[in-house]
C-alpha cells in the first residue's frame, strides 16, 4: 500500500511515532541508579537510633530515622540500604549522604558523611562505614571539656571521620562498587578488591613461605608436635577475601581412592605480589582421623584445596603430589 494514501491520517501518524519511540532503547536510556549501604563496626550498644539523609542536587529525596527491632539481641545499627534514581535532566546528578548516629538522649555521637555522583549504566553502591574509633563521646564535666580518651575527631563538613581521622567525604564515581545484594558482608579489602574479577587459587608447600609446586612433586612427610605425620600445604589466592576465609584441604589416593580426611583452618591471608594474597604453614595430616600414615608414604596423592570466604565467593584446585617414602627426620 502507498505509505502516502489516505489510510495514513495524522492522529495514525502520531500513534506510529510514539510506538517508534518507545521500540527504540537508544530513545530511552535506562535510568542511572545508586544504591546507598549504611553498615556498622560492632559499637557496643552506644547507638540507640541511625538517622540518614539522602541529597540529589541539594534538594533531600529521603531522610528516616532508624531503631533496632524490639525484643532483638543483634547487634544495632543494622546495615540498611535504598536504592535512588537520577533526575531524568541530570543522570550524573551529586549525591549526598549524611548519617548521625544517636544516643537515647543528647546530641549525636557519630556523624558520617559521604558524597559521590551517580553513573549512568550498572547499578552501584555507596559503601557508608561507621566506625568505633570515630565516636564522639560526650565531654565529661568532672574533666572539663575534655572528652573521653577514646574519643573520635569532629570534624568540619564537608571532611568526615574516616579511620579516626578528618577525610574528604567524596568518593569518586569510578570508585563506587557495583551493587550486589550480599554488599554487607562482601566490603572491599587487600585481598579482594572493589569490583573483583573471579577467583584465583594456586596450591603449593611451605612451613614459613608459599612456595609454588609442580605436578608429580614429591613432598616428604614428617612427624608432628602431638604424635601427627604431614605434610606442608600452603595456598595463594586472588579476589577472595583476606578475614575469617575458609580452607579446606581434602587427599585422595588416585587408584585406591583411599581418601584422608579433611582439615578445615581459618587464618587470616597475607597479601603477596601480583594482587595474590597466601596462606603458608597448613598441617595436612596423612594420619588424620585415625587412620594409618604410612600407606600414603611413596604413594602418589591428589590434594584438593577448596577456599570460601564470607562473602559466598568459593574455589577450589586439586593437584597431585608424590609422598616421599620415608619421614623427614
Amino acid at each position: 500500500m502507498d505509505a502516502t494514501g489516505p489510510w495514513l491520517t495524522p492522529s495514525r501518524a502520531l500513534l506510529i511515532a510514539f510506538a517508534v519511540e518507545m521500540s527504540s532503547p537508544w530513545q530511552r536510556p535506562e535510568p542511572a541508579k545508586l544504591t546507598v549501604g549504611v553498615q556498622s563496626e560492632p559499637l557496643g550498644g552506644l547507638l540507640a537510633s541511625m538517622r540518614v539523609q539522602v541529597r540529589v542536587d541539594g534538594a533531600v529525596v529521603d531522610e528516616e530515622t532508624i531503631r533496632p527491632a524490639k525484643g532483638t539481641h543483634v547487634a544495632f545499627p543494622q546495615p540498611w540500604e535504598k536504592t535512588f534514581e537520577a533526575p531524568t535532566s541530570e543522570r550524573t546528578a551529586k549525591v549526598d549522604v549524611t548519617v548521625e548516629g544517636l544516643p537515647a538522649e543528647g546530641p549525636p555521637m557519630l556523624t558520617r558523611l559521604a558524597s559521590t555522583r551517580f553513573v549512568p549504566g550498572t547499578p552501584e553502591l555507596l559503601r557508608v562505614q561507621l566506625e568505633s574509633r570515630c565516636v564522639v563521646y560526650p565531654v565529661n564535666p568532672n574533666a572539663g571539656k575534655v572528652p573521653g580518651p577514646l574519643s573520635g575527631p569532629t570534624c568540619t563538613p564537608p571532611s568526615t571521620c574516616i579511620q579516626g581521622a578528618c577525610r574528604s567525604d567524596w568518593v569518586p564515581p569510578d570508585a563506587l562498587e557495583t551493587y550486589a545484594t550480599d554488599w554487607p558482608n562482601n566490603a572491599p579489602d587487600r585481598c579482594k578488591p572493589r569490583n573483583a574479577g573471579p577467583p584465583v587459587l594456586q596450591v603449593g608447600t611451605g612451613q614459613t613461605e608459599y612456595l609454588p609446586l609442580a605436578t608429580g612433586q614429591t613432598l616428604q612427610a614428617e612427624a608432628g608436635p602431638q604424635g601427627g605425620h604431614h605434610i606442608w600445604i600452603a595456598t595463594r589466592v586472588k579476589n577472595m577475601k583476606q578475614r575469617l576465609t575458609t580452607t579446606r584441604i581434602e587427599g585422595v589416593q588416585p587408584g585406591t581412592g583411599t581418601a584422608i580426611p579433611p582439615s578445615t583452618f581459618v587464618f587470616t591471608y597475607v597479601p603477596d605480589a601480583g594482587g595474590y594474597c597466601k596462606l603458608y604453614g597448613l598441617r595436612y595430616q596423612l594420619d588424620n582421623g585415625g587412620i594409618d600414615y604410612k600407606q600414603f608414604l611413596g604413594k602418589p596423592l591428589d590434594v584438593t584445596v577448596t577456599v570460601t570466604d564470607p562473602g559466598g565467593t568459593t574455589t577450589h584446585a586439586t593437584t597431585r603430589i608424590q609422598v616421599a617414602p620415608t619421614l623427614l627426620h
